[in-house]
């Protein structure tokens, strides 16, 4: 009886004590008491109400590891950086802890985090023509480069689509602050492995195109057609497969597009299973016209959705020291969605460090026997690895491009949460 009556009194003290913390300060003290408490819990009450809105800011730091690591410190991601600093969003109480730690930074705008009638957006144009079409019909709020800031209401995304604009909504989620540990760059290797050898000549091209043509044979994998769930069940369908791989689907919910589906296989390492590559392109195609029924998406992306297949045919009978995950992520072609979804979803499980992403998008563009490989500050000695295994291998050249600026795949949904990935084109 008395263990009883001990839980009822502490559950009266919280009732009591929630309360207090949501009326109007009426305790019943006097004096200076009365005003130190009446202040202390007004504050609270502010705080909170602060607490539900959302601050889009750029910290004002140079891009360096160390600037990351503050950035992920106080904010827990970025969405785009320049050689002035960082765009990232925080509520009240983030932004208070970043100006008493004298974070330099600039408020670019701010709304409510339950307001959900609008969106920011970020917005890639690649000349003069297309960046005076888009501000003819939206005011940017921030300009770099290529790259515009945007608020706009969901719906509105079929106008960018209109103008054959790529385009990101801003996550407006608050990640758990953390700090990326810094992923070491793997060691230069000068003599062509045997094994590695076999394995990549074991690689057809025939098997890419047969991939490639079975996707676009779908139509429109766009994500509110019917042949992009039927391509997650064809992609679940041919990694499944493959005997070691653990295969399933990654949901998640855009709120404009309903629930959608990543494909993700999974090969775990046996030496250290925690530490994780990902290998990854997206499944879902698009065109820049109104009709959706009919968007083949050949190159963009079943050629990147064949190669990762591919590599996950040729690696599968191995026994590999780290885990691969190979992944087909949905809704790129709407703002990076199965991307952002399943970055967040890798860097907040518990003992999982990603070491490198690999992403391919459009690889069936041939240029002169070479390759485009596109990378952040993060993910500078990733490119190098690629550039020279690459040469090393298979004799192919790359173009480099040691760019921050160039966002509009899922590559950058893994730079925002502080992961090297590079994107090969």
């Amino acid at each position: 009886m008395r263990k009883n009556f001990k839980i009822t009194s502490l559950g009266f003290v919280f009732f009591a004590f929630f309360i207090f913390c949501t009326s109007e300060p009426i305790f019943g003290l006097g004096g200076v008491a009365k005003a130190e408490l009446n202040q202390f819990v007004s504050k609270i009450r502010l705080e909170n109400r602060l607490d539900r809105i959302g601050y889009l800011l750029i910290v004002e730091l140079p891009p360096s590891f160390e600037s990351e690591k503050k950035v992920f410190q106080f904010t827990g991601k970025f969405f785009y950086s320049t050689p002035d600093g960082y765009l990232t969003h925080v509520n009240y109480s983030r932004l208070m802890r970043m100006q008493t730690d004298k974070v330099p930074l600039q408020i670019v705008d701010k709304k409510r985090l339950d307001d959900f009638t609008e969106f920011w957006y970020l917005v890639w144009v690649s000349n003069d023509s297309e960046r005076e079409s888009l501000k003819a019909q939206f005011e940017p709020l921030f300009q770099h480069e290529n790259t515009c800031l945007i608020r706009i209401r969901p719906e509105d995304e079929d106008r960018l689509v209109a103008m054959k604009l790529s385009y990101s909504r801003i996550d407006e989620t608050l990640c758990p602050l953390r700090i990326p540990p810094f992923q070491s760059p793997i060691e230069k290797v000068k003599t062509p492995n045997p094994l590695i050898k076999k394995i990549i000549e074991s690689i057809k091209g025939e098997d890419i195109a047969s991939t490639v043509q079975k996707l676009q044979d779908l139509k429109s994998r766009y994500v509110r057609e019917p042949g992009n769930s039927s391509a997650t069940h064809w992609l679940v369908s041919e990694f499944s497969k493959i005997a070691s791989l653990k295969v399933a689907t990654h949901s998640f919910s855009a709120s404009y597009y309903g629930n959608l589906k990543n494909v993700v296989a999974i090969q775990t390492g046996v030496k250290d299973p925690n530490t994780v590559f990902v290998v990854c392109a997206h499944m879902d195609s698009i065109v820049s016209s109104m009709n959706r029924k009919i968007a083949p998406g050949a190159d963009d992306d079943a050629s990147g959705s064949g190669g990762v297949l591919a590599i996950a045919n040729a690696l599968g009978s191995y026994n590999l020291p780290y885990t691969v995950v190979y992944t087909c992520v949905n809704a790129e072609e709407v703002g990076l969605l199965g991307s952002k979804a399943l970055a967040n979803k890798l860097v907040q499980t518990p003992q999982t460090q990603i070491k490198a992403v690999f992403a391919m998008d459009m690889i069936g563009y041939l240029d002169d026997n070479e390759a485009a490989v596109i990378g952040n500050t993060r993910s500078n000695w990733l490119i190098d690895v690629f550039k020279d295994t690459a040469f090393l291998y298979t004799g192919l050249r790359s173009k480099t491009f040691y760019d921050s600026n160039i966002w509009q795949s899922d590559h950058s949904s893994f730079w925002n949460v502080g992961v090297s990935a590079i994107l090969s084109s």
